[in-house]
């Protein structure tokens, strides 16, 4: 063990696999802060030191307060999807605002990096939606 170890932060196990074939075997240690310590053996005990937050916690003084986000990963076909959500939302408000069919109301929307704007909208309207709207 070094002196890495010694200084680092305890956290819990959370599971152990056993990773390896006869004579390579490795044990890696989840620990609750979703790192994993790989040793050699099995531990009993109920917690480890977590080399990893610690050299985290090292790294951020040297660096500076260097947060990161825990979801890394950008899928584009997520934000996609959640974009198709807002502008069918905001279709639906405004075809309920106007009180005509969703299919009747055509929106312009621009995407700049993760913020969607509306540029415009163009709302079909029927003769009996003129009147209606006319009257009120």
């Amino acid at each position: 063990m070094t002196t890495e170890h010694r200084k680092a932060p305890r956290r819990r196990i959370e599971s152990i696999d056993r990773m390896g074939i006869h004579g390579t075997v490795k044990y890696h240690h989840l620990l609750e802060c979703g790192h994993t310590e790989i040793r050699t053996r099995a531990s009993r005990a109920p917690k480890l030191g977590c080399a990893w937050c610690f050299r985290t916690v090292e790294k951020e003084r040297d660096v500076g307060a260097v947060t990161m986000s825990p979801r890394m990963t950008l899928d584009y076909d997520e934000i996609l999807s959640q974009n198709e959500v807002h502008v069918a939302r905001l279709r639906g408000s405004l075809a309920s605002a106007l009180g005509v069919p969703a299919e009747a109301v055509d929106l312009v929307v621009t995407e700049r990096g993760a913020e969607l704007t509306v540029e415009s909208a163009v709302v079909f309207l029927s003769p009996g939606d003129i009147e209606r709207l006319v009257r009120v």
